[in-house]
C-alpha cells in the first residue's frame, strides 16, 4: 500500500486527487495539508470539502515534523511547492507536483534536487495532453519549415491568476526544443513570422481549460486541439504518477515518461 500526502487538499485540483486516492486499491490518503494560516487547519479533511467525516486532519506541512507518506503530492502555490520540495528532499521521499506559475528559481531548485529524490513534474496532468506531446516529436519536419506559422490559443477560467497557462508553456516550449523557434508569451506580432511560436491567452468563465495549435503555412492549416472537461482527467494522470514514481531512482520526470515503460 502506497502512503499520500496531498499539499493543496482542499483547493480545486487537490481536493479531487484526495477523493480520487479513497477509490484507489494500491494507494491510501494518509496525509493532508494546507497553507499556513488556513482556515482549514484542524478541520476534517472530508467535513472541510463539504462530505462525510474521513478521519483524516488536515495540517500545516512542517520539515521537520515525520509525517506517515511514502510520496508527497503538491497542487498548492509557489510557496506551498517550495515547502512540499523541501520535505520531500529533506526526508528523501519521491515528489509529484502538478503547480503552476513557478518561476525560474523554483523550477531551477527542483532540477538540483531531483537529483537527490526522484520527482515527476506536468503542469498538465491529463494524458491527453501528454499524448499531443509525443504527437509534436513525430511532426518535427513540419514544425521546422519556416514558411509555416506556428500559433498557440489557451482558455481558463476566470480565477487561474497564471497566463500563459503552464500548459501552453509546456507546448511551446516542446516545440520550441524541437525547432529552435523563440517563445512569444504575448501574442503580438513579430516578425519574422517563422522564428516564433505566439501564445494568445484568455481567462473566461468556467472553462477547466482549452488548448489549439495552429500550424498554418504551404497551402494548409494543421490544428490540434485539447478540451478538458473535468478536473478528473488531471486527478487520473497523478495516479497514475503515483504508482510509476514510487519506485524509481532520483530523476527529473514527466508524463512522457510513463508512457514511454
Amino acid at each position: 500500500m502506497i502512503r499520500v500526502g496531498v499539499n493543496g487538499c482542499a483547493g480545486k485540483m487537490g481536493s479531487i486527487i484526495c477523493y480520487k486516492i479513497l477509490n484507489e486499491s494500491d494507494i491510501v490518503l494518509t496525509e493532508a495539508f494546507e497553507r499556513s494560516g488556513s482556515e482549514f487547519i484542524g478541520m476534517d479533511l472530508g467535513l472541510a470539502l463539504g462530505i462525510e467525516e474521513w478521519k483524516l486532519n488536515i495540517k500545516e506541512l512542517k520539515s521537520s515534523e515525520n509525517y506517515k507518506m511514502d510520496i508527497i503530492i503538491d497542487f498548492s502555490s509557489e510557496e506551498g511547492f517550495l515547502n512540499s520540495l523541501e520535505y520531500a528532499f529533506s526526508h528523501r521521499i519521491p515528489f509529484v507536483a502538478g503547480t503552476t506559475g513557478l518561476s525560474e528559481k523554483s523550477m531551477k531548485k527542483m532540477k538540483e534536487y531531483s537529483k537527490n529524490i526522484p520527482i515527476l513534474y506536468s503542469s498538465n496532468m491529463s494524458t491527453g495532453i501528454n499524448s499531443i506531446l509525443k504527437i509534436l516529436e513525430n511532426m518535427k519536419d513540419i514544425l521546422n519549415d519556416r514558411k509555416r506559422d506556428i500559433e498557440i490559443i489557451e482558455y481558463h477560467h476566470n480565477k487561474k491568476k497564471d497566463a500563459p497557462s503552464g500548459t501552453a508553456l509546456m507546448i511551446a516550449e516542446k516545440i520550441s526544443a524541437l525547432t529552435k523557434r523563440d517563445i512569444n508569451k504575448n501574442g503580438n506580432i513579430t516578425f519574422p513570422r517563422g522564428d516564433e511560436i505566439r501564445i494568445h491567452s484568455l481567462r473566461i468563465g468556467e472553462i477547466y481549460g482549452y488548448h489549439k495549435i495552429i500550424i498554418s503555412g504551404n497551402g494548409e492549416t494543421i490544428e490540434i486541439s485539447h478540451s478538458a472537461l473535468s478536473r478528473e482527467t488531471f486527478a487520473n494522470g497523478v495516479i497514475e504518477s503515483i504508482r510509476f514514481l514510487i519506485d524509481k531512482k532520483e530523476g527529473l520526470y514527466s508524463l512522457l515518461d510513463i508512457k514511454r515503460r
